[in-house]
């Protein structure tokens, strides 16, 4: 049996080839012993293998360790420098101490022995293998798979330790290594092939992967356990490991915390650059971004935003807080009380300060008696706040203190507020800056599954508000938090609300400041699904009474259909607002209400005032139980209860009040053994006070808008049509011009087929499309609702706000028609009624744009790989992991810091630059850098496509097209080559046949581009391009049945450089006016990209002279009513006295309602009675 040897060195290898090694071993006479590959074999059969390597690994070595006295080189040789080894050929294991890694060594070593004596290298699945001591190596060579599966069922790893101690140091702690700290390329690219969100690989593609790779002969491939390990290493060092949970309600997760996600955010270089740490107060710009809207602006109290400014190139360790008197370089004296930015320049709001003297200071003499004396002290000059350029700033409140000028004492009139003292918080910051971040948490319910078999799980994902929106649209910027199959969003919002506690700063590095700082987060918003935000706002539910999570309407059908219950539905008389505080008592009342024992009055005090909190209602379980077994001890059971109920002369009065005293007590000591468990554990709104989840819960386009108003006017037109109603739809959809949208082409077929199962993808197409193809197939009522939803919902998609007041028209015009169509729609219908919400939020937060959940529905898909791949034995753990990872990867190859041995670092400058340069790997992290598609980018048609010609050979309208500088007049050669497409002022891609609005001669006029030509033989540059359009005119008046400008060709030609072209739209053909029809099948049908002999129908455009600009559109509908004249984009009111028109609906309302309801109620009954003779006839047979 093998010896083992303590030798106290960290590596063998080391000792070995120390020259005191070799000199001890020549001082002893060792030899060379015989070659340990020389016992002879014998066959094992496969079968026998793993039962074989379990019964010897399962033997134990009796035999102890030598004594420190012994000679041990006396009786063994040394083999090839390398181990020593006894007469008979076994080897001797030398250890460095208690290495924590021991008894893995000594049981791959036992194995190896036990291997080598079963003679396995001879069996002819593995083919004849040599030398015993590369067994690790021979394996992974093997190509066989039963063997590498049984060593894998043992718990032993195919990897070679030596390789993977190789590979560690090749890591190294240099990052002047070009590849660090991966170490090698081919390191780096295993990881980013791992890494890749929307190309998730398993460990088994990830072996593959490293067996083709070394089968190629790419030089250092790492051991598929080196690569994991190097992972978790690096992670560990970027990203730390997820943080275990518990919620209060029992259930175990696995959390990435925000903080620590975006502290990455401050060290990467393609995010840090475009913070907006202030928030935006000019009057003039339009509101587009978070920062510019009135939640930052106005509500946010300072101190709950960035306290702190400073002059980063002049004097970048100034520091200038909040609530400090500092000095301007007019030497005025000023109390910033909130940093801002106005017009793009830093500045702030704050007080004058006076500095004079005054009677009524107070100080204290050695007499220790106070006393009023004249003191120069500070006060407020004036008590209005001004703003200030804070590069005026010159003086903090240090330098102030120190230069002795002034007496640092504030007048006793002064307001209580006001102190001459530091801001406490320097003393938190120790000399580092210090910033606050706002965040927007969003949680989802969730299937782990791609299948139909629903895998539930709960998400938590979060956004850096800080951040322009265009930006946070990407893939890139989504975090990803937590799930959990088990723990709610309210519990997993629990975790999250620790990174938000006012005390909570976190240190990040600073890449543009180039130093440490500190930053809170805060959250700002609660976007969600309307379940989702129900449960936010510890609210009932669409289905409740009191359905509004937002405010108090409702009650039963009979009070909402009164006049004023019902006009309370709507936007002109919202009903009162919740308070969250009103929300939080009322959750007391509940909790203390299941102290009695009793369910019922719990139900109905949550029924009437709507608010069921999903944690309270875990806790009023609990205390429900424990209040009746208390009443049943103490009240009911007789050998215990209350001896006093005994007696029974007692009155049947006063053992009532007896029952009640004790029902009290019982409900008081319940009340206070709840009080004494922290408040967030059965309250969480209580758990962060800047927040309220009634008004921040906003109104969500794909939850509340696709899925709802548009959702039912789809399903109210659709619902009654037959066969060639839908075939005729079906064909007016197909021949929709898709250019200017921005979606894929509707799949018109597939719509219809399943016109009750559409997504919201489906509906936004339907909502920019349908109204021109319901003509003769809907009302004129539902057709006037598809032309007013239309027009809203292309004012939702609005990325700037100028005028909120043209949302109040059309969101009357929506809920008025829907109200003329069906009174009875808004009281069942939420999702109608929290349209009368939409204007606060768009005032509040901005345009609801910003806060659309889509990208995170699109993140959810990743979600999904990971799960899919995970062990599914700790998935919160495991994808919260993965994901981690995946962040690690994405700040790296983004040139983000990160601190390693306290030092911060940058990986290699070949990692940094491959993602700038690397399109590809840009795509699939989700990052799209838009700076490349400058205006005016000129696009080459390809080789055989470009076709040159003569200025000569273009029809004579075009030659003659009037240019728009005198510069074009002159021709710079006399031959031209097509270009594929242009790129707009407004980076839109536009093609031949593109809709374009262009500027010529100072006005700005629409067309349809017909060329795209530029000079042969020079650059496809704007100035040697030449872009022809067909003119069309815009009549002043617009077309009487769909209200869209209409467009009208004339014979007018332009020749426009692509500077000049302004940005692309969406008009559709006029099908009604120019009399387009149906021709029987006049095109073939094309399958598989084959055109087939199958026939099919189609619409034929009678001409291309009319067509109109389609207002619906999404894409580039701000722009298309900056061009236009007011009188053709101006909404119109469409009932004059909408207040009216609801109480004649009302008094409708209230006869039919009833009637209804009595009419549902006696189906109820016969239904029941049905049921019941039929359970009766069963039982009789």
């Amino acid at each position: 049996m093998r010896r083992e040897v303590i030798i106290q060195r960290k590596k063998k290898k080391r000792h070995l080839e120390s020259q005191a090694h070799k000199d001890a071993v020549t001082g002893q006479g060792v030899e060379p012993a015989a070659a340990l590959d020389e016992i002879p074999a014998t066959p094992i059969r496969p079968a026998q293998l793993q039962k074989s390597i379990a019964d010897m690994i399962a033997e134990s070595d009796s035999e102890n360790v030598p004594s420190a006295n012994k000679d041990f080189f006396a009786d063994y040789c040394m083999y090839d420098d390398e181990a020593y080894g006894e007469e008979n050929g076994q080897q001797i294991l030398f250890t460095a101490g208690e290495d924590p890694n021991i008894e893995r060594e000594r049981q791959h070593s036992k194995l190896h022995d036990q291997i080598d004596r079963l003679n396995l290298f001879e069996h002819t699945l593995l083919g004849k293998m040599s030398n015993v001591l590369d067994i690790d190596d021979q394996m992974e060579e093997s190509a066989s798979t039963e063997f590498e599966a049984t060593l894998r069922a043992m718990g032993i790893d195919e990897s070679d330790n030596d390789l993977e101690e190789e590979m560690e140091a090749s890591h190294g702690t240099s990052s002047s290594d070009p590849w660090w700290p991966h170490g090698s390329k081919t390191m780096f690219f295993l990881d980013l092939l791992d890494n890749l969100p929307r190309l998730r690989l398993s460990d088994d593609h990830m072996r593959a992967i490293i067996w083709a790779m070394r089968e190629c002969g790419t030089p250092n491939v790492p051991t598929f356990s080196a690569l994991r390990k190097f992972q978790a290493s690096v992670t560990h060092d970027v990203l730390e490991k997820p943080e275990h949970h518990t919620s209060a309600l029992g259930n175990h997760f696995f959390m990435n915390h925000p903080k620590k996600l975006l502290a990455l955010d401050w060290a990467n270089p393609l995010v840090r650059p475009h913070f907006h740490l202030y928030p935006e107060i000019s009057a003039l710009r339009p509101q587009k971004e978070f920062w510019q809207s009135e939640k930052w602006t106005k509500e946010v109290d300072a101190d709950e935003l960035s306290p702190m400014w400073a002059d980063w190139k002049k004097s970048p360790h100034k520091h200038y807080y909040i609530k400090e008197i500092a000095e301007l370089t007019d030497s005025k004296l000023v109390i910033p009380m909130k940093w801002v930015t106005n017009e793009g320049i830093e500045s702030f709001l704050g007080y004058e300060v006076h500095y004079s003297s005054t009677v009524g200071a107070t100080i204290v003499d050695n007499s220790f008696s106070p006393k009023n004396i004249q003191l120069r002290s500070f006060n407020l000059a004036d008590p209005e706040l001004k703003l200030f350029d804070s590069r005026q700033l010159i003086r903090n409140v240090l330098d102030i203190r120190d230069s002795w000028d002034y007496n640092m004492v504030v007048a006793n009139e002064a307001p209580a507020w006001m102190t001459a003292a530091k801001n406490p918080l320097r003393d938190v910051a120790k000399g580092r800056p210090m910033f606050r971040l706002r965040l927007m948490p969003w949680s989802d319910d969730v299937s782990g599954n791609v299948s139909k078999q629903y895998n539930p799980h709960t998400n938590v994902y979060v956004q850096n508000l800080n951040v322009p929106h265009k930006m946070l649209a990407q893939e890139y910027f989504v975090r990803f938090c937590s799930t959990s199959s088990f723990a709610s969003s309210s519990e997993q919002f629990e975790a999250l609300a620790k990174d938000f506690k006012s005390n909570e700063w976190s240190e990040a590095y600073d890449c543009l400041l180039e130093q440490p700082i500190l930053f809170q987060i805060i959250p700002h918003i609660l976007p969600a699904d309307n379940p989702q935000r129900s449960e936010d706002a510890s609210h009932i539910g669409g289905n409740g009474q009191h359905n509004c999570r937002r405010d108090k309407t409702g009650g039963p059908d009979v009070e909402k259909e009164t006049e004023d219950g019902y006009n309370s539905l709507f936007r002109d008389q919202p009903g009162e607002p919740r308070k969250k505080i009103e929300t939080i008592e009322t959750i007391k009342s509940q909790v203390r209400l299941a102290c009695l024992g009793v369910r019922e009055p719990v139900q109905t005090l949550s029924t009437q005032t709507g608010v069921k909190d999903k944690i309270a209602t875990y806790w009023i379980e609990i205390l429900l139980a424990k209040a009746q077994a208390a009443q049943k001890i103490r009240i009911k059971d007789i050998s215990s209860r209350d001896h006093r109920l005994n007696d029974k002369k007692i009155g049947k009065e006063a053992r009532k009040e007896i029952k009640e005293s004790i029902t009290r007590s019982i409900q008081n000591e319940l009340w206070d053994w709840v009080l004494s468990q922290p408040e967030a554990s059965y309250n969480k709104l209580a758990s962060d006070d800047r927040i309220d989840p009634h008004r921040d819960t906003t109104y969500e386009m794909l939850h509340t808008w696709l899925l709802g108003p548009e959702k039912y006017i789809w399903h109210h037109s659709s619902k009654e049509w037959d066969k060639k109603y839908e075939d005729l739809f079906a064909l007016r959809l197909e021949s929709s011009s898709m250019d200017g949208l921005t979606i894929a082409p509707p799949r018109a077929r597939y719509l219809i087929q399943y016109k009750n199962s559409l997504i919201g993808k489906h509906f936004k197409c339907l909502q920019q499309l349908a109204v021109f193809h319901v003509h003769g197939m809907v009302s004129n009522l539902v057709f006037d609702l598809w032309k007013a939803s239309g027009e809203l919902a292309a004012l939702m998609w609005y990325p700037e706000i100028k005028d909120l007041k043209q949302y109040l028209i059309l969101i009357d015009n929506v809920l008025d028609i829907w109200a003329m169509i069906d009174p009875s729609k808004i009281i069942k219908k939420i999702k109608l009624h929290l349209l009368s919400h939409l204007v606060e939020d768009i005032r509040r937060f901005g345009p609801p744009i910003l806060y659309s959940t889509e990208v995170f529905e699109c993140w959810n898909a990743i979600f999904r790989l990971c799960s899919i791949l995970s062990n599914h034995l700790s998935p919160s753990r495991d994808i919260a992991t993965t994901l981690a990872d995946v962040e690690r990867f994405k700040h790296q190859v983004s040139g983000g810091w990160w601190k390693k041995n306290g030092v911060y670092v940058q990986a290699g400058r070949c990692i940094r630059e491959f993602l700038f340069t690397n399109h590809e790997l840009q795509r699939r992290l989700g990052w799209a850098d838009t700076s490349k598609a400058r205006a005016g980018l000129v696009k080459l048609e390809t080789q055989t496509k470009r076709c040159p010609l003569e200025w000569e050979d273009l029809p004579l309208p075009l030659q003659a097209a009037p240019r728009e500088s005198e510069e074009m007049e002159t021709e710079l050669c006399s031959r031209w080559i097509h270009c594929r497409y242009i790129i707009s002022r407004s980076h839109d891609t536009c093609k031949v046949s593109s809709w374009v609005f262009f500027s010529h001669s100072g006005a700005v006029m629409a067309g349809r581009i017909l060329k795209i030509l530029t000079s042969e033989g020079r650059s496809a540059t704007p100035q040697n391009t030449r872009v022809f359009i067909q003119h069309y005119q815009i009549p002043d008046a617009p077309d009487p049945r769909l209200n869209m400008p209409m467009l009208t060709r004339t014979s007018n030609f332009y020749v426009a450089s692509p500077l000049n072209v302004l940005f692309s739209f969406n008009a559709q053909h006029n099908c009604v006016t120019s009399g387009c029809s149906v021709v029987t099948g006049g095109a073939s049908f094309r399958q598989e990209r084959i055109s087939t002999d199958i026939q099919k129908d189609f619409i034929a455009h009678a001409n291309d002279e009319h067509y109109l600009i389609n207002m619906h559109a999404l894409h580039n509908a701000h722009l298309i009513r900056d061009v236009l004249p007011r009188s053709l984009s101006a909404p119109r009111p469409y009932v004059p006295d909408s207040r009216a028109s609801r109480n004649e609906l009302s008094v409708r309302l209230s006869i039919s309602g009833p009637e209804k309801r009595a009419e549902t109620q006696r189906k109820a009954q016969e239904t029941r009675a049905k049921n019941k003779a039929s359970k009766a006839a069963q039982r009789a047979s």
